[in-house]
């Protein structure tokens, strides 16, 4: 059995709310709190969580697009049912702006569809909110995607570059040993060759070092690659087992 939504009524009439919260509740579907005023409102809304707001225009001192801009205003997650009266029209029209779900003309209320329009108003705010992660998710994604694919174009741009270099002084050593051969004494030709030598050891130490760097961006980008593949056939997977759950058993 599913969990009672809880429903705010507000109201400052004391009779309609009461009628609203003895009928909702007697269908077991709803938990419902009311308050008749507008500071009372706030205050509630400050210490509890609803599913759904049912929020009257006319309240004392305050209107209900008032409290409606300060939840607004303080980021209150919750669908609000706006209740108008006849002739408020455009105050429909502003509610539905401010983002209320939905609007229900006060004389035109009927007991026995006020369930219903609530329900309807809370499983479209469960929407909304699967599409919101969604996309938050989709974003997270793209971002991830692209810093992957940064890094291995990063270390490749790099590793271009130093190969570039090490290969130039690799040429450049091998004219300066043969130079040296040709124009140094015996003795100063070999320790000025084992100086070419030992740097020649030291830039293949810096060719490794930057071909492990490729292969290490490589194995993170395919890494990556392959959990996503995973993740989405994953998802696929679920799609299509829930879809023959919900697929009616065919007597043959």
């Amino acid at each position: 059995m599913n969990k009672p939504l809880k429903v705010f009524v507000v109201d400052d009439e004391l009779a309609f709310s009461k009628l609203l919260s003895l009928d909702l509740e007697a269908s077991g579907e709803f938990v419902v709190k009311t308050a008749n005023s507008g500071e009372q409102a706030l205050a509630m809304l400050k210490e509890d969580r609803f599913d759904v707001i049912l929020l009257d225009y006319h309240i004392d001192s305050m209107n209900g697009i008032e409290i409606l801009e300060w939840i607004n205003a303080q980021k209150i997650d919750t669908p609000v049912i706006m209740l108008t009266a006849a002739g408020t029209e455009e105050v429909a029209v502003n509610a539905m702006k401010l983002g209320a779900y939905d609007y229900i003309r006060k004389e035109r209320l009927e007991l026995n569809h006020l369930p219903v329009v609530i329900n309807g108003v809370h499983e479209r705010y469960l929407y909304r909110q699967e599409v919101k992660l969604q996309e938050i998710k989709r974003i997270e994604e793209e971002k991830q995607q692209a810093a992957v694919q940064m890094f291995q174009t990063t270390v490749r741009t790099i590793a271009h570059h130093v190969n570039n270099a090490l290969a130039v002084i690799m040429l450049r050593s091998s004219v300066y040993e043969k130079n040296a051969r040709v124009n140094l004494d015996s003795e100063s030709a070999q320790k000025f060759i084992q100086l070419i030598s030992d740097l020649k050891g030291q830039a293949s130490v810096i060719e490794a070092v930057v071909r492990s760097l490729v292969e290490l961006s490589n194995v993170v980008y395919t890494s990556y690659v392959t959990d996503q593949n995973i993740i989405d056939i994953k998802k696929q997977l679920e799609v299509n087992l829930q879809k023959m759950k919900e697929k009616p058993n065919i007597a043959v």
